[in-house]
């Protein structure tokens, strides 16, 4: 830490980098849990002073929990690193920049709050997770459905055996990413946006107010997350999420698939310029003992198929199975009830004192909270490098084997491929790093 020691009783002191829908969200959760939030950075100017102003408001409106005043505005993340005042940094800017900020905040002694996915490519995720332990920091990864009963009922009921020996998982979220276009015309760009900067280490494109939009606003676009160049489609925005409930509850934190399996392509699929001629869903992973994760259009979140029965769950649904009829369920027919009702039932029924062996990580429900008992503690968060290391390159595996329309092996200790499949280009960022921003 930048202090010698932390007490229970310290306030600690955090900076958001990234001041986007996503950054305005965390900078409420953060303040709420009586963080001293000291720095807001963002490559616009009119997010940053915006950042600024709602911190400064919420101080005037709680003034028990800060100060008025204090909180700076920066456009460099690397001044605000400088600060030895800061201990933790949040990081909400788009997928490219993670690594590299990560990284960096760690070398400078800042614990860090990460959104997911938590890096832009394999290559750079191996490098947080060494990172992580090498300045002995405190990760946590956005992946916030961790910290949801639902979910954590879910993976209870799995990993106790309630619905017997799991073979197969689905997991429900939109496609990969696409290829990158220019816009066909010069679109101004009004001041105040550093675009050098907001590129990073990613090509410098053709500004394009899809990318960034500027100045604040309520929407998600959701373009940089689809850009080859700056993100991993969908693979890395709900697969981040539901991915992960995956490896929760089939045990394999610690570990990853075999095997990737590609997805068909159908003659829409390859007649779609846009979307690169690419499957949108259908790629499977395989894990040791064969067990199968496929990945299919919006149904429930994540679906485990058991010799006994299926449980269903996604955010505010809930849902189990036995043969065809339904046990519980937040959403069909008699079995319908409340979330609330059908974890209670749920729990009720089938983790008994006889069958509760596992219990799983409860952060009592706020993924930040969790990440500042962490950071004073200096246990790990429930999100960790590993946990969330390991959840980020499923993504990104999902990702290469639709964007290179690809089958592959893969080695999960190593994190590399495996028998002689794959190409190692495909877990680096093909062409390297723009100015020197060397992940």
């Amino acid at each position: 830490m930048n202090r010698k020691s932390i007490s229970p009783n310290d306030k600690l002191s955090v900076a958001i980098i990234g001041f986007g829908i996503q950054g305005r969200g965390l900078t409420s959760g953060f303040l709420w849990q009586g963080v001293n939030v000291a720095a807001i950075c963002d490559v616009d100017t009119t997010r940053r002073l915006d950042g600024v102003k709602r911190v400064d408001e919420f101080y005037k409106a709680n003034p028990d929990k800060g100060k008025p005043g204090d909180c700076k505005a920066y456009n460099d993340f690397r001044d605000v690193l400088a600060r030895d005042d800061i201990d933790m940094v949040c990081i909400a800017t788009p997928d490219h920049w993670h690594a590299y900020i990560t990284i960096a905040a760690m070398a400078a002694g800042k614990d860090v709050y990460c959104e997911k996915p938590l890096t832009y490519s394999v290559d750079e995720t191996v490098k947080v997770m060494a990172a992580t332990k090498k300045y002995n920091r405190i990760l946590q990864v956005g992946a916030m459905q961790r910290s949801a009963i639902e979910f954590r009922t879910a993976c209870e009921l799995v990993r106790n055996g309630c619905i017997g020996k799991v073979k197969h998982v689905e997991c429900s979220f939109g496609g990969p990413s696409r290829p990158h276009f220019d816009p066909k015309e010069d679109i101004p760009m009004e001041p105040g946006l550093d675009w050098d900067m907001w590129c990073g280490g990613a090509p410098l494109v053709k500004y394009n107010d899809q990318l960034s939009p500027r100045g604040v606003h309520n929407f998600y676009p959701m373009v940089w997350r689809m850009d080859d160049l700056f993100g991993i489609g969908y693979c890395g925005d709900w697969g981040a999420h539901h991915l992960d409930i995956a490896q929760w509850g089939l045990d394999m934190d610690n570990g990853g698939p075999v095997k990737v399996i590609r997805a068909e392509r159908s003659e829409e699929d390859k007649a779609n310029v846009e979307l690169g001629g690419r499957a949108q869903s259908g790629a499977m992973f395989v894990f040791d003992g064969g067990v199968t994760v496929m990945h299919k259009p919006a149904q429930f979140g994540a679906i485990f198929h058991g010799s006994e029965g299926s449980v269903s769950v996604d955010r505010g649904a809930f849902e189990i199975k036995y043969g065809n009829n339904f046990m519980i369920s937040t959403r069909n027919g008699d079995a319908k009830m409340s979330l609330d009702e059908a974890i209670d039932k749920a729990r009720k029924i089938f983790l008994t004192d006889s069958v509760y062996k596992t219990k799983l990580y409860d952060t009592g429900g706020s993924h930040i909270a969790d990440f500042i008992s962490a950071v004073k503690s200096r246990k790990k968060a429930c999100s960790n490098e590993d946990v969330g290391g390991h959840a980020t390159i499923l993504c990104q595996l999902l990702n290469i084997s639709y964007v290179h329309d690809a089958s592959f092996d893969w080695d999960p200790t190593n994190m590399t491929f495996a028998n002689g499949t794959g190409d190692p280009a495909w877990l680096v960022r093909e062409g390297g790093y723009r100015n020197n921003w060397t992940v």
